[in-house]
């Protein structure tokens, strides 16, 4: 009877974990916006006034992130500026790798897909002048870091008179259970891009002007950054992050680890297999350059979405029931928290919820199989395959 109040609360999590999930996506969305209204616009330099969003589509209802930098020149020599600084590593952002926001297009196969087919993330920006109004498209791409992990990437779009060059820079890492990147700040790395030029040669000033900037998850303030008149330099600009691996998963199971030695096994594991794909995905992505970044994640992903549960079928009946339940959370929370912590991004709170859902699903086919119970074991992984299903259908 204890054992089933259990899993009846684990399930509760599950399912209460997943709507919440959905609800806390949803409101974090901007709202949308009917038209480009003359008070909407800013003006930056020369002739064009800018609209300081990005969009999906060339109409505002599809409006995303705020524009956060702008460079007075034109795009050349803003791409030659930012490229040039002496530990710099900026590369080009290739079209097959530029699909970045958590509300993208959703994956409508997560087995058996053309990977290949997936939609790009094209961005347009929208400037009015003297002859009216015009969408443009992103002029650059350039992004430092790797794709299946954590990188800053940078949206450049050139004023038709080339007298500004408008940035949107943002930090996206790739999750693993939604197949795609999700964005958790964009001031940290326009902030990044700032620094780079305070007290540079490539600079004659840097500051920071409120233009009461609403939604897009922008605080209202934008980078300006005037170059200086010699400026043409090469290379890529931040330093390369360097990525320490987490150690010490699940301290726990070390002062009893005699007899809880097959659930330690099992959740040390977990927290392997987890971070091991963020470690496999990147290295290969850095092994082979030519490599679509998609082709590397497809396999990765089954290893997580297939691998997990078969961990926990196979290792959870050598265990008693609480000690295996626990040892997915502390290993696979283990592996959560330490995977975040090496991309050094913030959590979203709705993918906070989604993990836990997911931990809990697993807890109850642990549950289940450490106490032979076979319905227990299929209502946690029809659980597992749910958490899995929702953000590739990209209701979370």
């Amino acid at each position: 009877m204890k054992r089933a109040r259990v899993v009846v609360a684990l399930l509760v999590v599950v399912g209460v974990g997943l709507v919440l999930s959905g609800f806390f996506a949803g409101a974090t969305e901007e709202p949308a916006v009917d038209d480009v209204a003359d008070d909407r616009l800013i003006e930056v330099d020369g002739d064009y006034r800018l609209w300081p969003y990005t969009s999906r589509s060339t109409t505002v209802d599809g409006r995303t992130l705020a524009i956060n930098v702008v460079f007075h020149a034109d795009a050349e020599t803003t791409r030659a500026a930012i490229e040039g600084g002496s530990n710099a590593t900026w590369e080009e952002t290739r079209p097959n790798e530029s699909e970045a926001t958590a509300d993208d297009d959703q994956v409508r196969e997560f087995v058996g897909r053309d990977w290949q087919d997936a939609h790009s993330s094209l961005r347009y920006s929208y400037v009015e002048g003297p002859t009216g109004g015009a969408w443009l498209t992103e002029t650059f791409e350039l992004h430092d870091g790797t794709y299946l992990g954590v990188r800053d990437h940078l949206r450049a779009y050139e004023s038709p008179d080339g007298s500004y060059t408008a940035v949107q820079a943002h930090e996206e890492y790739y999750d693993w259970f939604r197949l795609r990147h999700t964005v958790p700040d964009i001031d940290a790395p326009a902030t990044r891009l700032e620094d780079e030029f305070i007290e540079s040669d490539r600079a004659t000033d840097v500051s920071r002007e409120y233009r009461g900037i609403d939604g897009g998850r922008s605080d209202g303030w934008l980078s300006v950054i005037e170059l200086a008149a010699t400026a043409a330099f090469a290379g890529a600009l931040l330093r390369r992050r360097t990525r320490e691996a987490a150690a010490d998963l699940l301290r726990r199971f070390r002062s009893d680890a005699g007899r809880h030695a097959p659930a330690a096994t099992l959740g040390l594991a977990l927290g392997t297999v987890l971070v091991g794909v963020r470690v496999a995905g990147v290295t290969l992505e850095a092994a082979l350059p030519g490599a679509s970044p998609k082709a590397i994640a497809a396999p990765l992903y089954l290893v997580l979405a297939l691998g997990l549960p078969a961990l926990v079928v196979w290792r959870a009946p050598r265990s008693d029931p609480a000690a295996a339940a626990l040892a997915v959370v502390v290993g696979l929370g283990g592996g959560f928290v330490a995977d975040f912590a090496a991309l050094g991004v913030a959590v979203p709170p709705d993918l906070i919820v989604h993990r836990v859902a997911l931990l809990a699903a697993l807890g109850v086919v642990a549950i289940g199989r450490a106490a032979a119970d076979r319905p227990v074991v299929v209502a946690g992984l029809a659980a597992w395959a749910v958490g899995l299903a929702l953000p590739l259908m990209d209701v979370i």
